[in-house]
């Protein structure tokens, strides 16, 4: 809820960008260091980000209630998806783990993250 849209176009914008960088912090954006203190991703070579054709047409709705606060009407909405999505992604990626006994998995959910849980998880149940 945004109270009154001035620009639906951009609030729009707005929420998809959200989505975005909070699944690139669910499952690709990383500040890794070697041993030694060594920035291994200083560069956007190295540092793992969304890009836009990463993502399906996303539909978003909105509801309006109009803030009591200002004669607009109009309430913040920048980056808003952000706050959401990475809880979302990280629970979803527990849930579709679960069955295997992965209870727990660190932001970010790389593949290799994912890879060694399940490894862990199979290892587990072998004993």
């Amino acid at each position: 809820d945004f109270g009154n849209l001035i620009n639906p176009m951009v609030v729009e914008g707005q929420v998809h960008g959200g989505i975005a960088q909070g699944v690139g912090q669910a499952l690709y954006e990383e500040a890794a260091y070697n041993d030694n203190g060594q920035l291994l991703s200083a560069s956007y070579m190295d540092y793992c980000m969304p890009r836009a054709d990463n993502f399906p047409s996303l539909k978003v709705e909105n509801l309006v209630t109009a803030c009591t606060h200002n004669d607009l009407g109009v309430k913040g909405c920048g980056e808003a998806g952000a706050i959401a999505s990475p809880p979302a992604v990280i629970n979803a990626v527990v849930d579709a783990l679960s069955p295997l006994g992965v209870t727990d998995i660190t932001m970010p959910a790389t593949p290799q993250k994912v890879w060694q849980a399940i490894q862990s998880a199979q290892t587990k149940a072998a004993e």
